[in-house]
């Protein structure tokens, strides 16, 4: 069985569609984290970071458990677990450098541009999007079929609500973006309450 420990947040949010889109029977503890539940001890001999989300899974690699934190991770994790979301072997190298660009460049550049006005910072994020809205050009997802590369930086890229820099603006992206909120798994992930 697997335990998925989030909360209402793009990262909580990222684990929840991956868990719903791979179809594995699972159960949801939400962790409060306006409450603090994140810093019970409890938790933290499930993640030692005290953040969310986490996932433990009784029936891991092997047959023995598996704890996971950061959501990109437990996103990599689900794909191997359903065998499905990490693309056919010829797409496997683009699902693996768009998934990581996501980590490691769009979702710290989106984040400095919460409450941001230095030019430089709306400059480095129209750039990004820019980058993503090129690749996106006659393409549904980025990265052959629909993919972890897709799932990855849809609750952060979808949160962007800046006056000066608006998904709206990239007309690739925007497509992308309704498309990903389209999925039924998506729509269910993103409808979840929390508290």
């Amino acid at each position: 069985m697997i335990d998925l420990y989030a909360w209402g947040t793009t990262n909580g949010r990222r684990a929840l569609i991956m868990i719903e889109e791979t179809g594995l029977p699972y159960t949801l503890h939400q962790i409060d984290i306006q409450k603090g539940d994140q810093k019970t001890a409890a938790y933290e001999r499930i993640n030692p970071h005290r953040k969310i989300p986490a996932l433990v899974d009784s029936e891991g690699p092997g047959g023995k458990p598996a704890t996971l934190f950061e959501s990109a991770a437990i996103c990599f994790y689900l794909a191997e677990k359903a065998g499905r979301f990490l693309g056919k072997p010829e797409d496997r190298p683009n699902v693996l450098k768009w998934s990581i660009y996501h980590v490691a460049t769009m979702m710290p550049t989106i984040m400095l541009l919460r409450g941001a006005t230095d030019p430089a910072i709306e400059a480095r994020c129209r750039e990004t999007l820019d980058a993503m809205n090129r690749h996106l050009a006659g393409r549904d997802w980025f990265a052959g079929a629909y993919s972890i590369a897709d799932i990855i930086p849809f609750t952060r890229i979808q949160q962007i609500s800046h006056e000066r820099v608006k998904v709206s603006d990239y007309p690739n992206l925007a497509a992308w973006l309704d498309r990903v909120a389209a999925r039924p798994a998506v729509k269910k992930a993103m409808g979840r309450k929390f508290g």
